[in-house]
């Protein structure tokens, strides 16, 4: 998370001639400067990454000068990296009536993304675009929450306007890039997937999605090869693999995909999915057994897994395990799964 410091430097206060005036000026003067000096502490602590301290010297800070603005979006920050939102939150309404209103407007609707509200999260977003139309994170959180509510063309017209605003949000490209996706311009994902790796190589996720739009596509000999990078960025991305053995095995290379989805295994043992996946390809070579196994696997990581039920049901079929099989079937159909019911009518 970005966090946005404030280094304030604060004026004298003008000094009246009146002796008992000038007394309480010279006051206020003293808490200023202490103030200020506390909310440079809270700023370097907050810098070394401690969070805590920095809370105590920016309240301290307010203590001194109770308008200090920026020490109350400031501690907000801190509030955040300790995912204490609701502090946040408090402190972020104050800085929202300041100079600092747009700042504090956008990461008071961070805070209710965060906190799975969405609906509150937008009108903070929308309202510190109205107070700073340049705010390239603003329209991308905001993006985030149309894509979220499946409104893909509002997102796309979100994450392109950030885009125009940030030529090397690579984020946006990448996010843009699944909205488009979703709308089946298949191209149009794949140009800004590749856009989002030519700024950042390393963002695994988006060689991921690079490769998943290539599947999309039909062109599985592209998609592995995204994946391939997918692995480079990350070699311990169990997810890469999956998906490179889903290429593979839609390409026709059964032990390829075997190896893949026995990596992914390996590196994440509560992968059901890749069991699954790796469960599917055995069947396809006939091995019954060893697609059982993977199903049965599946099924216990996660027992409402439908498709692994409907799965080991064909294999068990295939060794003449009737009973079993229409036990699986029953269940998968139970699961929403909607082939399942195909095989049910057949079942005594």
């Amino acid at each position: 998370m970005r966090i946005i410091v404030f280094l304030v430097c604060l004026s004298n206060v003008l000094l009246l001639n009146a002796q008992e005036d000038t007394i309480k000026a010279t006051i206020l003067d003293a808490n200023a400067q202490e103030a200020e000096k506390l909310y440079n502490e809270g700023i370097a602590k907050f810098k070394n990454g401690d969070h805590a301290g920095s809370i105590s010297s920016f309240s301290n800070a307010i203590e001194k000068r109770s308008e200090f603005s920026a020490a109350y979006l400031n501690r907000a920050m801190a509030y955040m990296e300790m995912e204490k939102y609701s502090e946040a939150i408090s402190d972020l309404n104050v800085a929202a009536g300041s100079e600092e209103k747009a700042v504090a407007l956008f990461q008071r609707g961070r805070c209710y993304h965060l906190l799975g509200d969405p609906m509150k999260a937008e009108g903070d977003y929308t309202s510190s675009l109205n107070a700073d139309p340049k705010n390239e994170k603003a329209l991308y959180y905001r993006g985030v929450i149309q894509f979220d509510a499946k409104k893909y063309n509002e997102a796309v017209a979100d994450f392109t306007a950030a885009i125009e605003l940030n030529k090397a949000y690579a984020y946006a490209y990448n996010d843009r890039g699944s909205a488009k996706r979703m709308l089946e311009d298949y191209n149009g994902a794949i140009a800004d997937y590749q856009k989002a790796g030519m700024i950042d190589n390393s963002l695994t996720f988006v060689h991921n999605n690079l490769g998943s739009a290539f599947r999309k596509k039909g062109d599985f000999a592209k998609a592995i090869l995204a994946y391939d990078q997918a692995i480079i960025a990350d070699p311990k991305s169990a997810l890469a693999y999956n998906n490179r053995g889903s290429a593979k095995y839609d390409k026709g290379d059964l032990p390829g995909a075997i190896a893949d989805f026995t990596k992914a295994i390996e590196l994440d043992a509560k992968y059901a999915f890749a069991l699954n996946n790796r469960a599917v390809a055995k069947f396809k070579q006939e091995d019954y057994k060893g697609c059982i196994e993977d199903c049965s696997k599946a099924i216990q990581l996660d027992p409402n897994y439908g498709m692994a039920y409907m799965n080991r049901g064909n294999a068990k079929e295939l060794i003449r395990d009737d009973s079993g099989a229409c036990s699986d079937w029953k269940k998968a159909n139970e699961l929403g799964v909607a082939a399942a019911a195909n095989y049910i009518s057949g079942c005594k």
